[in-house]
């Protein structure tokens, strides 16, 4: 009795520090989009009722950052798993130097992403730039990649495509590797071919596994702002501006504290529903056999 009160008691700081650094700001988050904050005199709350709520569906603005942020998501995240998962099958075979083109392409997540911003940010400058300079000497236009309003949103998925598909890589090598030798030595064995191979038996074992990557790249995509803010800083105007970008301009930015933490406490729920509905489209496109929750677990 006295060795289990003694080990829930050293559990106790670890679940105080929890509750400090997640819950305590999560609830005063929720405090701050239902009141008005004053900073005249230190930090001052009033109740504010549905206010802020009711600003925010009216702001053009957020809605237009929503819609930026779920297009970088949905093409970012795709593209990233069908390269992540192609460079993965292309080393899950035997080939020379395979563990240095492994290392190869795992340098661009392990580059800090401001630094990541300020590279390409040289590398698409229209004037100085390399890319658009070996455009010109190709006899082509250069491409405005951060002044157009139109092509600077792409310029921001590129990078993030470059950053980011080693996470997927890494995932999908490491579950290429766990898989069974035997029923892929019996398949090549009846004349599967590669094609076959990858189609009918690799892709659906690692179903789980390809879901688990895409869920968890997702919801870190959604949070993108660094490289936003090093690269075009939400321009030109506000076309590259992600919801968290806007959420951050506007709390810290403009010291509107309340209404930042509504545009904060929306995104989360919009993230929330969005990767519900996934699950449950998911679980209903597979049936009972498939079990989305049971295999992240």
């Amino acid at each position: 009795m006295y060795i289990k009160s003694a080990k829930r008691l050293m559990l106790w700081p670890s679940v105080f520090l929890l509750l400090i650094i997640t819950i305590f700001p999560f609830l005063f988050t929720i405090i701050l989009s239902f009141s008005k904050v004053s900073l005249v005199r230190g930090i001052s709350l009033s109740w504010n009722g549905i206010y802020n709520w009711s600003k925010l569906m009216k702001d053009g603005r957020f809605w237009y950052s929503i819609m930026h942020t779920y297009m970088m998501v949905i093409l970012a995240t795709l593209i990233e798993y069908i390269l992540g998962f192609g460079l993965a099958l292309i080393l899950y075979e035997k080939l020379k130097y395979k563990n240095f083109f492994q290392t190869l392409f795992l340098i661009p997540m392990a580059i800090t992403p401001v630094a990541v911003g300020y590279a390409w940010r040289m590398l698409f400058d229209q004037t100085k730039g390399p890319i658009d300079n070996l455009l010109m000497g190709l006899s082509l236009s250069p491409i405005k990649w951060l002044t157009s309003s139109k092509i600077a949103i792409f310029s921001v998925i590129i990078v993030d495509i470059w950053e980011w598909t080693p996470f997927i890589f890494l995932i999908m090598l490491v579950a290429l590797k766990s898989l069974p030798k035997n029923i892929m030595e019996a398949a090549i064995v009846d004349g599967a071919t590669k094609k076959v191979l990858i189609y009918k038996i690799i892709f659906p074992i690692l179903l789980p596994n390809s879901l688990a990557a895409i869920f968890l790249r997702m919801i870190e995509a959604f949070k993108i702002i660094d490289i936003i803010i090093i690269m075009t800083g939400g321009g030109p105007g506000i076309s590259t501006e992600s919801t968290t970008l806007y959420a951050y301009t506007i709390g810290l930015g403009t010291f509107d504290l309340a209404y930042g933490a509504t545009i904060a406490m929306a995104f989360f729920i919009m993230i929330l529903i969005t990767i519900l509905l996934l699950i449950f489209l998911i679980n209903w496109v597979f049936g009972k056999k498939f079990k989305f929750i049971t295999s992240l677990e």
